[in-house]
């Protein structure tokens, strides 16, 4: 029922707003250089994100991010919906971004949700200047503040993370999205949405 309840909401969404999410993708800032970007554009509807550079890993149950489309427009969706996993975390690591090269680097993404109505059912963004590629608890993870929807923010309405400033951040540096929930209490399983991620600098 959620699923068929997906489209009906994004449906809604689409008379109400203009179909704002199929324009997000192209919204890249146009008075500043563009370090990174991503628009998760990558493969078919409802499979499994694989994009070169990126990690798609579950340290907890045994879902990953998938790849979303819907009216053109490509996100990264984390679902554990129906998985009966008792715990579920997984991770959508960012490659590289060397933040020597420049000064004055801003985070900027979008993100959105559908059915969660927990606190405890949350997306985290964290970013690692020793992450070695493999080993993510060895790793430090610093938590990201950005805007991010809440409980009681509209299904499936993306909402703009704000302008998160990494100026102080030196070398290289990954970006993480942690999804953390659960496939079998149905009060932890809904649903978070990830698109337009850039980096870019102030000249």
């Amino acid at each position: 029922m959620k699923t068929a309840f997906k489209f009906l909401a994004f449906a809604g969404l689409s008379i109400l707003a203009g179909a704002c999410t199929q324009e997000d993708d192209t919204l890249i800032p146009d008075i500043t250089p563009v370090v990174a970007f991503e628009d998760f554009l990558h493969s078919a509807d409802n499979t499994l994100l694989t994009i070169e550079g990126w990690q798609n890993v579950a340290t907890a149950g045994t879902v990953l991010w998938k790849q979303q489309i819907y009216q053109g427009n490509g996100y990264a969706e984390f679902s554990p919906f129906q998985s009966t996993d008792a715990s579920t975390i997984g991770w959508l690591i960012s490659p590289e971004i060397d933040l020597d090269k420049q000064e004055g680097e801003i985070l900027r993404f979008q993100s959105s949700q559908s059915y969660v109505s927990s606190a405890q059912n949350k997306l985290e963004v964290f970013y690692s200047t020793n992450y070695d590629g493999t080993n993510i608890a060895a790793a430090t993870w610093t938590p990201i503040v950005a805007n991010l929807p809440t409980p009681d923010a509209t299904f499936f309405e993306f909402q703009d993370s704000g302008e998160i400033s990494l100026n102080d951040v030196t070398g290289k540096v990954r970006i993480a999205f942690k999804y953390t929930g659960s496939g079998s209490n149905s009060a932890l399983d809904g649903s978070y949405q990830i698109d337009s991620f850039r980096v870019y600098y102030n000249k």
